[in-house]
């Protein structure tokens, strides 16, 4: 089981920053046995992707099925980093950033947790369409399940594996125009596409210990 990833680091640890929720509408809370991707002491490692090194993820505490991540990269990637420094809640050393976040991992699915409330990244029986929002300084971000496959079609690791892709509209980022999710109902996050605004992409695997 895995969870979790740097275009997409960033993207998945920082950008949902509850910090800059200006009027947001919980979801409930997500339901599930808890998964061990989300226990403490589980690691994550991130495949390789040019300009991001020393990746580093664990979680630290779990407490009431929320699990609390602490992370850090360091980055050379000139658009790579410009992505990250729009981000307030980074702490930086040099080119080397810190985040902690919260999350709820369970079998059904995972979500961002907030002071404020709850913002859903998937739950693993949606429908292509469903779909999450939030306001962030008054616009609207939405993730929408925009792909799921019946078929073993996406490589990661060693094997093929069936994926939803949940694509995240909406999150005001320098140089990025939308960042894709891509999810398995037993591994969780198990890699991310970042699009950014001048028609290129990264994408990256994300892998769990646990």
């Amino acid at each position: 089981m895995k969870i979790v990833s740097i275009s997409s680091l960033v993207i998945l640890i920082g950008l949902t920053s509850c910090n800059l929720l200006e009027s947001v509408k919980p979801d409930a809370a997500i339901g599930g046995e808890q998964s061990v991707m989300g226990e403490v002491g589980n690691t994550f490692s991130l495949g390789s992707v040019a300009g991001v090194n020393g990746f580093k993820a664990e979680v630290k505490s779990l407490d009431d099925g929320v699990s609390s991540i602490s992370a850090s990269v360091t980055i050379t990637d000139p658009l790579i980093l410009e992505m990250a420094k729009s981000v307030p809640e980074f702490k930086w050393n040099g080119n080397t950033l810190s985040v902690t976040k919260k999350y709820r991992i369970t079998e059904e699915g995972i979500q961002n947790v907030y002071d404020e409330g709850n913002f859903t990244l998937v739950k693993y029986d949606d429908k292509v369409g469903d779909s999450y929002s939030i306001k962030v300084d008054g616009k609207k971000i939405t993730r929408e399940v925009a792909y799921k496959s019946t078929t073993d079609d996406y490589s990661w690791g060693f094997m093929d594996i069936k994926v939803m892709k949940i694509a995240e509209t909406g999150r005001p980022v320098a140089g990025v125009s939308k960042i894709e999710y891509i999810v398995n109902h037993k591994c969780g996050v198990v890699g991310f596409k970042a699009y950014f605004e001048d028609g290129s992409s990264k994408e990256v695997r994300f892998f769990s210990k646990n």
